[in-house]
């Protein structure tokens, strides 16, 4: 097909090094005469327009790109509907900077305002704001994707003034249907799951019910989907067809299928544009505008080309698009339903078909699923066959109805759609429990980590799966399937230890293994991030391991932020032992940090506090080799942390460079930081590392590396291994290799 042509240009833009973009793109438009001369070739055409239409896209974000930490005066209007979050107020904006004339206006993701009444989407604010650079390479690929060109803190003050209230738009019209079903319902939980439902507002959904949606596979089900668009355009079609036949004159005008079409479609449309303009609503607006437009011109359309038209206009829209998993998940599912179930030449009985097909969207689903999380929902197809109808006649029809009473004036409407809310809150309510229930059984959430091998094994093995052959075959394809999750790394040997460094942007996460035991150190959380970051990176890292528990955790400082990563950790992990610095208060259950030492499967450990008291050390010592971990130590520590210190030295770098560049450090050690792109590549950082270059010593950084993964055996040997999408593989770390 050759609409994948045009989505393999537009993924090499997105994938290839920013430095190779410009040349890669006059090497395809030299070869374009050739192409368009090889009659055959013709259709790579396409790959080029990707790419250059992609590689446009990107320019336009890049440009106005703020990545050196600045503060500045800006005046803001408000493009997206606010969410409160511990730190403030979050909502993505356009930008004008006030006292800077030779900057140009950006879109740009605000966090941290407090203000009463609370800002709203369409209000013009002036704000002094700090921006930063993107903590990671991830949250950078996500300002891209929402086509946001920075991202930014607002400093709390005077200067910080509501300008202009907020015209009537979309936004605020989303707003509005999010607020009345907020004062409407009582739970917020249950109000957060209906404003989502109604106008896609996802921001006061939260991170337990995001939990519970991922491990039950009906997140879905939750954003404005191709359910919703369909049923409202089949609504609105309906509704059209009673109204031609009720209007003689408009009879007259036009065939009554041609006015239920054009009704349905523009309704639809404004519905998807009222919820956000979500991927899957756009994919479902296109394919259901090019199957009943050919329709009404008498001309066949298979569902594969509403699919390819679909998937052509997505990316002609918004190739960004392709950076986000409900595009992948969306057009894969899809592609499922219409290139197997639907090519079937006897179809089954109602119940046994939609078994099927949700069997075959499981199927088509894992790799992708596995390749972006790195988790699969064991009990999906149980929870969606419950979750699907409940959703689908009792949540979506009320919500829909809702959404459309309080957009029409009077007070009927208002009164009627009161009503209809408190009905799918009661169905919300009932499915909780059950939602709640499936989500924590004990192998309720599968993690793996794919190696490149599987992947070549995916497409035949989906193609026994799924093909009507015989039951043997379908049983060969879903083993090789299924086999991924029995791909787990070896756990260390009596005297080993294994150092993960993990990538956790501008914060600390280290995991220590024994042959038994696990100890974390670090939270992974930074400023603002209320136990998210911990939730999403450090988490699934530790359920990955196969340990049952976290024999220890040192979680460093204690912030509001760390707080919110141990009450989340306490209640999704067993967590045996918490040594806190030596200058918090334990509550009770924990422990102050103090000089002890320990010994877990042949490896000594040892935990001191910091002179200052301000944080905590752990170190382990393994075949004459010392392993240091001292991210949290301070400038005042650092100068006396290894003075006169061992030889054949692992240090995980304290996070500051201040403090960094008080070490003592011996020569032959090797040197981890975990730090954000932005640091790593900042001055303070650029001369510390010149320094311990050209003295010969190695510096790994999470910002450079990823995932830092070191191996230590019994001897004190050394082995690095570096962590890509889909697996390991071993690297060089100079002369301790």
């Amino acid at each position: 097909m050759r609409c994948l042509l045009l989505l393999t240009g537009v993924l090499l833009a997105q994938w290839l090094p920013g430095s190779w973009l410009s040349v890669v793109q006059m090497l395809l438009w030299a070869v374009v005469p050739l192409l368009l001369y090889w009659h055959p070739m013709r259709p790579a055409v396409l790959l080029v327009l990707g790419f250059a239409h992609a590689h446009y896209a990107q320019q336009q974000v890049h440009e106005r790109a703020v990545i050196e930490p600045m503060r500045l005066l800006v005046r803001a209007r408000i493009d997206s509907i606010p969410s409160l979050s511990p730190t403030g107020w979050q909502f993505d904006a356009q930008l004008q900077f006030v006292r800077r004339a030779d900057l140009p206006p950006l879109r740009a993701r605000l966090s941290g305002l407090r203000a009463a009444p609370p800002p709203q989407a369409g209000e013009v604010w002036q704000l002094a704001v700090q921006f930063s650079a993107p903590a990671s390479a991830g949250a950078a690929r996500a300002l891209l994707r929402d086509k946001l060109s920075a991202a930014a803190r607002v400093v709390p003050g005077s200067l910080n003034l509501r300008l202009e209230q907020a015209p009537l738009t979309l936004n605020k019209l989303r707003a509005k249907v999010a607020e009345r079903i907020g004062e409407r319902v009582a739970d917020p939980a249950s109000a957060a799951l209906l404003a989502a439902l109604a106008v896609g507002a996802t921001g006061d959904v939260t991170t337990r019910q995001w939990q519970v949606f991922s491990a039950t596979g009906i997140t879905h089900l939750v954003a404005i989907s191709g359910m919703h668009v369909t049923f409202f355009a089949m609504l609105a079609m309906a509704l059209a067809r009673l109204l031609w036949c009720k209007l003689p004159p408009l009879a007259r005008l036009m065939r009554r299928e041609t006015f239920a079409v054009a009704t349905g479609l523009l309704l639809a449309l404004g519905y998807a544009l009222l919820s956000g303009f979500s991927v899957p609503a756009q994919r479902t607006l296109l394919m259901l505008a090019a199957f009943l437009v050919a329709r009404q011109c008498a001309r066949a359309a298979t569902p594969t080309w509403s699919v390819a038209v679909a998937l052509t206009a997505v990316l002609v829209y918004d190739p960004m698009a392709a950076l986000s998993a409900g595009f992948w998940l969306s057009f894969l599912a899809v592609a499922a339903i219409v290139l197997v179930a639907g090519a079937r030449l006897q179809q089954p009985a109602a119940l046994r078909a939609a078994a099927q097909v949700q069997w075959l969207v499981t199927l088509a689903l894992l790799p992708a699923t596995l390749a972006l999380f790195g988790t699969f929902s064991a009990v999906g197809m149980a929870a969606n066959a419950l979750a699907i109808p409940v959703f689908t006649f009792l949540l979506v029809p009320p919500v829909l109805l809702a959404t459309l009473g309080y957009l029409l004036p009077g007070e009927i409407g208002g009164f009627c759609a009161n009503h209809l809310v408190d009905l799918a809150a009661a169905v919300a309510t009932a499915l909780w429990p059950f939602l709640n229930w499936c989500a924590e059984l004990p192998a309720g959430l599968w993690h793996a980590e794919p190696r490149y091998s599987w992947y070549f094994l995916v497409l035949p093995a989906l193609a026994l799966a799924v093909l009507p052959l015989t039951r043997s075959l379908r049983l060969i394809g879903v083993a090789a399937l299924v086999s991924v999750f029995l791909q787990r790394e070896g756990r260390p040997q009596l005297g080993e230890l294994w150092v993960d460094v993990l990538d956790v942007g501008a914060s600390t996460a280290v995991l220590l293994r024994t042959a038994e035991h696990l100890i974390l150190y670090g939270t992974g959380e930074k400023f603002g991030s209320a136990g998210r970051s911990f939730a999403a990176l450090v988490q699934p890292s530790i359920q990955r391991t196969g340990y049952t528990a976290v024999d220890l955790w040192l979680p460093g400082r204690m912030g509001r932020d760390a707080q919110s990563a141990l009450l989340r950790g306490a209640a999704l992990l067993p967590i045996r032992r918490v040594d806190l610095a030596a200058d918090a208060m334990p509550p009770p259950q924990m422990h102050r940090c103090t000089e002890r030492s320990f010994t877990w499967d042949d490896v000594e450990f040892f935990t001191t506090p910091t002179p200052s008291g301000r944080s905590c050390t752990l170190s382990a010592a393994v075949g004459g080799r010392q392993v240091l971990l001292a991210a949290d130590v301070v400038a005042d520590d650092a100068a006396s942390l290894l003075k006169g210190g061992p030889n054949g030295l692992l240090l995980v770098l304290p996070r500051a460079a201040g403090a960094a560049a008080h070490l003592h450090v011996p020569q032959d050690a090797l040197l981890v930081a975990s730090l954000a792109p932005a640091e790593w590549n900042g001055a303070a950082w650029k001369r510390q590392r010149q320094q311990w270059t050209r003295s010969g010593q190695v510096v790994l950084a999470t910002a450079a590396k990823s995932h830092v993964r070191l191996r230590l055996d019994a001897n004190g040997r050394m082995r690095a291994m570096g962590a890509g999408v889909f697996g390991y593989h071993s690297g060089p770390c100079g002369n301790l290799c």
